[in-house]
């Protein structure tokens, strides 16, 4: 991957990993493994999964009670404004439906002739 990307990459982290990964404790050698045992013995978990924080992050930062902070954000769910969760998600896959007519237009000519933009949902 840092062969392809021209960069190097320092650390990994897999979404929603399966608990025989979680108990294989993979070792990357010089690369960080976000979710080694290291990372859910010695440091507090905090994560956002599907936009809920199963604890108040600021109360635990300020708490004092923990020296390390493991912390899982998802961008998916944060926009330049407010949105609810059925916001994002249809943000999203709407995105997704106009990328993908915008790939088929580059690909067959006349597609105007067959479906307009406008009637793509995006």
């Amino acid at each position: 991957m840092e062969m392809i990307l021209g960069i190097p990459i320092r650390s990994v982290s897999m979404h929603r990993p399966s608990k025989e990964t979680l108990e294989a404790d993979y070792d990357f050698g010089h690369i960080v493994n976000s979710y080694s045992r290291t990372f859910f013995r010695d440091f507090k978990y905090l994560s956002d999964s599907r936009r809920h924080w199963r604890e108040n992050i600021f109360d635990v930062m300020a708490s004092g009670q923990y020296d390390r902070l493991h912390i899982l954000t998802h961008p998916f769910w944060y926009n330049d404004e407010e949105l609810t969760m059925k916001e994002s998600i249809s943000q999203f896959v709407n995105k997704a439906n106009y990328e993908r007519y915008l790939s088929v237009r580059d690909n067959i000519r006349d597609i105007d002739e067959i479906m307009l933009e406008s009637e793509v949902v995006g």
